[in-house]
């Protein structure tokens, strides 16, 4: 029997797949991440009931239970192919969980908690669990750069030298405790007493060159421990650190560079070598090195750069230069 026209275009409108409402109909899914040893962080009875109410997304909520912790279920559930993994922890939980993810689709979303969580400052993050949760579904995402420190990788910073010299001697213990008074004392202390050091290093595969360190801060992002952009020139997706030396220390010369970052003109001292690399590689022996604020060892070390290697969540008004166009 001959089929009209009309009822040509009718059967072929209904054998069309229809991409837009099913997608539309596919559920999300969502792992969240909770360090219960984190500072302000919500229970997990609390974190459950405010995932509970996203529209069309199936989660669910695993505690970590040691160090490296985070790094484990955040490769887990990339593997999985998990739409989004939410952190519930400071920036070390952060850090562990970035280096999970590194090379997934699977993106990466927080609340707030921890000691100083200088990520959560960056994004302008809500400071209430249930608006930060509520940004899986209403916030944008960015495909955005992770530092490289030998087979580690960091989302905020690396710290060589005086910094790290002052987080290693802060243990999880004081800082669950006091918070970020933990650091009081040490930063007092290693202001007074850590020296600089002549080191041999090698920026963008170039040759030897040597320099006094007294402490050096490659930056993915701007900010601080909350406080100060040091890094304020960085983007998170131009395939660069930023490269800000201090030569030489002590505390008046720490509390003037305080002074100069407060407005952005610390990068034009003659005590400080301000630029943007691909790829640092310091061969001396025996500086302490931080990434993200947790100890990571000594030097001799590797730093680089591995572009577009993380997906993140941000608020939709949030207004910053550090996501501006790709350079």
């Amino acid at each position: 029997m001959p089929v009209s026209h009309r009822n040509r275009r009718l059967f072929a409108r209904l054998a069309r797949p229809q991409a837009t409402d099913y997608h539309a109909r596919m559920t999300k899914r969502v792992t969240a991440i909770l360090n219960p040893a984190a500072r302000r962080v919500p229970t997990v009875d609390q974190l459950r009931a405010e995932l509970a109410k996203l529209g069309g997304w199936e989660a669910e909520v695993r505690t970590t239970e040691r160090a490296g912790h985070a790094t484990d279920l955040a490769r887990e559930a990339a593997a999985r192919g998990v739409d989004a993994l939410l952190v519930c922890g400071g920036d070390g939980t952060m850090h562990e969980a970035a280096n999970g993810l590194a090379g997934s689709d699977t993106a990466l979303a927080a609340v707030r908690g921890g000691t100083a969580n200088v990520w959560a400052k960056e994004i302008k993050l809500p400071k209430k669990g249930r608006d930060a949760v509520r940004l899986l579904e209403t916030g944008v995402r960015h495909r955005i750069d992770l530092g490289l420190a030998g087979d580690r990788r960091f989302l905020l910073m690396a710290g060589i030298g005086f910094d790290a010299a002052i987080v290693q001697r802060v243990s999880s213990g004081l800082k669950r405790r006091f918070g970020a008074v933990a650091y009081a004392v040490p930063a007092v202390d290693r202001a007074l007493g850590h020296r600089a050091r002549h080191v041999e290093l090698h920026i963008d595969h170039a040759g030897d060159d040597t320099t006094p360190l007294y402490w050096l801060l490659l930056g993915n992002t701007r900010n601080y421990g909350g406080i100060l952009d040091l890094t304020h020139l960085a983007r998170a997706n131009d395939g660069l650190l930023d490269y800000c030396l201090l030569r030489h220390g002590g505390l008046p010369r720490l509390v003037w560079l305080a002074l100069w970052a407060a407005f952005q003109r610390h990068q034009n001292r003659a005590e400080v070598d301000y630029r943007k690399v691909t790829s640092v590689d310091i061969t001396t022996p025996g500086l302490p090195v931080q990434l993200d604020g947790e100890y990571a060892g000594e030097t001799p070390m590797t730093f680089g750069i591995e572009k577009n290697a993380l997906t993140v969540v941000v608020p939709p008004d949030l207004k910053s230069p550090l996501f501006g166009e790709a350079q």
